[in-house]
């Protein structure tokens, strides 16, 4: 019986685990589908529509980083898809070569029956020396009838389980071809998204009326983060977990980690070529090259008072350390971290694949983060 269960649990395994795995990687799949149809549709209609510059690029930068945030997610797909395969397929191969085995003890055990004929159970009766010798060959022949029951019902579930994985196999088999067409289709619109994208940046830059009102915009932004500081300050101040002034980001000045391990610095702390928009703008922060990916994490201790899109930040996270001092993480991929939920030292809030654009605030004071960082 122990075996029996041991062999039932290996043959199930792996549909009793795959089906939660695929569930999830779908949703993501879906996730990802429905926010880069929604950017899309709003691209389309800025066409009709008086829109903001800001807003526009933001769109098209969001299409682009959405379009690889795609392409990542197939590719993961189509390899897990893969990995499933090529463990059904060794389950199918594990699976005949059982059935085989099963088919020849069961050919041997009916030859053995044939052989012997109708007068085999006469003759373990009237062959015993003892009546105790007859009730022994008795109990082993029906033990042995019924291992041969188990025989012939372990072969019948073997063929169920091979009909099954091959059905399986064939719906795997179709899914990654869907996939990697999907990929395929996903990689053309990278392309086409960066060239739209690039074609809008130059517009821009060769149109002074553009870039005065890309300008402006940017700063009204800029504004706009502030207001947002000086509510959040405002709230922080009367909190009853807030510390003296300085005694967490001030107490690290020039010893805290880097918010991702990338150290290349696209655009400093000041005045000078936003690295987006390629327009003379204020930078309150710094913003780090992330290309290829980057793990973004918090500098020290603190709470997420923010984490949702900033029109003209992307997705941005802004942790408030209680001590006077807020960092802000922007133009993120994705987030990792909730409104209102407490991160250490060193816990990730999301990830970037551009740049990411980092500030220092004591209060609505911006800082030189270079100062802090180690």
């Amino acid at each position: 019986m122990k075996r029996l269960a041991v062999w039932l649990t290996v043959l199930l395994f792996p549909f009793l685990v795959m089906p939660q795995s695929r569930a999830q990687r779908e949703k993501e799949l879906d996730n990802i589908r429905s926010r880069l149809s929604a950017v899309r549709k709003e691209i389309a209609s800025l066409k009709t529509q008086e829109k903001g510059v800001v807003q526009e690029i933001d769109l098209l930068s969001e299409q682009v980083k959405l379009s690889r945030q795609l392409i990542a997610e197939l590719e993961a797909s189509s390899r897990a898809t893969g990995h499933e395969i090529d463990s059904l397929e060794r389950e199918v191969s594990r699976l005949e070569v059982e059935i085989s085995g099963s088919k020849d003890n069961l050919r041997q055990r009916l030859l053995s029956i044939y052989k012997r004929g109708q007068y085999y159970d006469l003759e373990l009766i009237f062959g015993a020396k003892s009546a105790a010798e007859v009730y022994d060959r008795i109990y082993f022949t029906r033990y042995a009838a019924r291992a041969e029951e188990r025989l012939f019902e372990k072969l019948l579930a073997a063929k169920d389980a091979i009909d099954s994985r091959k059905t399986s196999l064939k719906i795997y088999n179709n899914e990654l071809v869907a996939l990697l067409s999907e990929k395929k289709d996903a990689e053309d619109s990278l392309v086409a998204a960066r060239r739209s994208k690039e074609g809008r940046l130059n517009e821009i830059k060769g149109s002074a009326a553009s870039k005065e009102k890309l300008v402006n915009e940017l700063e009204e932004k800029r504004r706009q983060l502030e207001r947002l500081l000086a509510t959040m300050d405002q709230k922080s101040s009367s909190s009853p977990t807030r510390q003296p002034a300085g005694t967490v980001i001030e107490k690290g000045r020039g010893s805290m980690p880097w918010p991702v391990t990338s150290h290349k610095i696209v655009s400093n702390y000041g005045i000078n070529v936003h690295p987006r928009y390629n327009t003379k703008t204020r930078n309150d922060g710094i913003d780090i090259d992330c290309s290829g990916g980057q793990t973004v994490k918090a500098i020290n201790k603190g709470k997420v008072v923010y984490a949702e899109n900033l029109s003209g930040y992307g997705l941005l996270v802004l942790v408030d350390h209680q001590d006077g001092y807020y960092t802000i993480y922007g133009n993120l991929d994705n987030i990792s971290v909730k409104n209102g939920q407490s991160v250490s030292q060193g816990q990730t809030l999301g990830s970037s694949s551009d740049y990411l654009h980092f500030e220092i605030r004591q209060g609505t004071s911006s800082r030189n983060p270079i100062d802090y960082l180690k």
